[in-house]
């Protein structure tokens, strides 16, 4: 793995909520990388999952998109849910029917691409974060 992937997998190991990370190596300098034990808020059931993520050998320069989170998670809360699965409505921007790479995981894709990524001041921590907000504001 480059170095400044080794060092954003220590930063999450260090400040992610869940604190559980596990990463595998890509074999292209990047890791695959998922975070337990996340608490997703009030409006899922069930409230807690992991959310994964791909650091890819460009890494700090490009964006870490998208996130993916359990499939076995369901949108109950209150807001508009358009994205209409039989396995469980789900909030704009999340989709289900994807596969987690380097974990092979059934998955809910997360899409939130960061349009004015700067690797001078975004890691993977921080976008992990704003990603946890974007779901608990649904």
């Amino acid at each position: 793995m480059k170095p400044a992937v080794v060092e954003a997998i220590r930063q999450l190991e260090e400040g992610a909520p869940g604190g559980v990370v596990e990463s595998r190596e890509d074999g292209s300098g990047g890791a695959y990388v998922l975070v337990r034990a996340l608490d997703l808020g009030k409006a899922y059931e069930p409230c807690e999952s992991w959310i994964a993520f791909h650091l890819t050998w460009t890494y700090p320069d490009g964006d870490v998109y998208p996130h993916f989170m359990d499939h076995a998670v369901s949108y109950i809360g209150g807001g508009a849910a358009p994205n209409v699965h039989p396995e469980g409505n789900l909030p704009t921007s999340l989709a289900r029917g994807n596969m987690v790479p380097g974990f092979e995981l059934p998955a809910i894709q997360i899409s939130r691409r960061s349009q004015r990524w700067n690797p001078e001041t975004d890691t993977a921590l921080h976008k992990l974060l704003r990603v946890l907000d974007f779901i608990r504001s649904r």
